[in-house]
């Protein structure tokens, strides 16, 4: 009798398994990339059998990525294929008029396909209602490798600056426009207060019982187009002391990436 309910309740995770999958949600979101250490290439998001390649640099950020697929978003290694070389049929065979003259693009002559390797990072994106909008912060190795940072539109415009405190202590972030303070994993968005084509100073530094300690100084010049994240990273084995990465984020090319991951079968 036990081996019979033991078999039965086998029976039924297997069936509830594909079940399961295919109630799994499909998820949009509007993302844009960066990489924490250095750039990244070769990398890309997988989609059935084929994949789309992705450049994520650590100075700017990357091109916008409209994604709609399953929540579980991976960023895998890609191997370049030959495309196989099609068959063209004369165009009088077809019966259809001689093409225009002119000057053709080619087609491209690779394509991309998942190297087979587990994912160098990975997120599960929220399953919200209408699409999410994120800055993904990448550090393969560390953890599942990919830091969120919410993007809502007209929360970070262009002309302002945003300040991400990765440290495990406060810092404040000094500009001609005022000062705040940023806690440990918090953030803040502030304009300069400078001019469109102009210099302005800003300071970072972390406040002591003994006063203020310098992290970083610099001049920055400031373009109303621009808008800029500002990564406040420990540095390893020194503590207390801090690296500040400046990332810009230029206006939008006319045309972006847009990846569309095969949503599991059934999805919703």
């Amino acid at each position: 009798m036990r081996s019979e309910l033991a078999l039965a309740a086998l029976l039924a995770l297997v069936w509830a398994a594909p079940a399961f999958a295919a109630d799994a949600p499909v998820v949009e979101a509007r993302l844009k990339f960066i990489s924490t250490t250095r750039p990244l290439v070769g990398i890309g998001l997988a989609h059935g059998k084929k994949a789309e390649g992705l450049v994520i640099p650590t100075d700017m950020f990357s091109d916008e990525v409209v994604y709609r697929g399953p929540a579980r978003l991976e960023l895998v290694e890609l191997n370049t294929v030959a495309k196989p070389a099609e068959t063209k049929i004369p165009a009088e065979e077809k019966g259809a008029a001689k093409p225009p003259r002119g000057v053709k693009a080619r087609e491209p002559s690779h394509e991309f396909v998942s190297a087979g390797k587990p994912p160098i990072a990975w997120i599960d994106l929220p399953k919200s209602i209408g699409p999410s909008h994120l800055i993904l912060l990448v550090t393969p190795g560390k953890e599942n490798g990919i830091l969120a940072i919410n993007d809502v539109p007209g929360s970070f415009p262009p002309g302002s600056n945003r300040y991400l405190n990765l440290c495990g202590f406060p810092v404040v972030a000094k500009l001609p426009s005022g000062e705040q303070t940023i806690p440990p994993g918090g953030a803040k968005v502030m304009r300069p207060g400078a001019k469109d084509n102009d210099y302005y100073g800003l300071q970072i530094v972390a406040r002591e019982d003994a006063g203020e300690r310098p992290l970083f100084s610099t001049r920055i010049f400031h373009m109303e187009t621009v808008r800029k994240l500002y990564l406040i990273i420990p540095v390893p084995g020194a503590d207390g002391r801090a690296d500040v990465r400046e990332v810009e984020d230029r206006p939008p090319s006319a045309k972006g990436q847009t990846l569309t991951p095969t949503a599991p079968k059934g999805a919703r």
